[in-house]
């Protein structure tokens, strides 16, 4: 369970934010590097993950096989969430020109919570 627990928060981490919804282009597209820390439960780390950010819609770049939602607004704004299996995680924060940071928490198949901290790669 531990592992599972890790193959859900990594993804979630980077990608609580993905949708399939269109939206016009911001000023955050393009690729970013995350490193994901948790601070308590079970859940071990860093994790680190390449994320892009297109048209305001952020997806991992990679396959992860998670069903995620959300979105990197104009103003660096980020919210979303990320679902696996039994495990939701709700990852929340703020990018500020090539920089950004944030919080998530794990539910579902026990709990753990961190902060995330993002940097911009292309």
């Amino acid at each position: 369970m531990n592992r599972l627990r890790h193959a859900v928060l990594a993804p979630a981490l980077i990608l609580g934010l993905a949708s399939g919804a269109a939206h016009a282009s911001n000023r955050f597209d393009g690729a970013w590097s995350v490193v994901a820390m948790a601070e308590s439960g079970t859940c071990t780390g860093p994790y680190r993950y390449p994320i892009v950010i297109r048209d305001g819609q952020v997806d991992e770049a990679g396959d992860n096989g998670v069903d995620a939602a959300g979105h990197a607004g104009e103003d660096g704004r980020i919210t979303g969430t990320i679902r696996r299996g039994l495990a939701n995680v709700a990852v929340s924060g703020r990018l500020r020109g090539a920089a950004g940071r944030g919080r998530w928490t794990l539910s579902g198949l026990g709990s753990c919570s961190g902060r995330w901290t993002a940097r911009r790669t292309g």
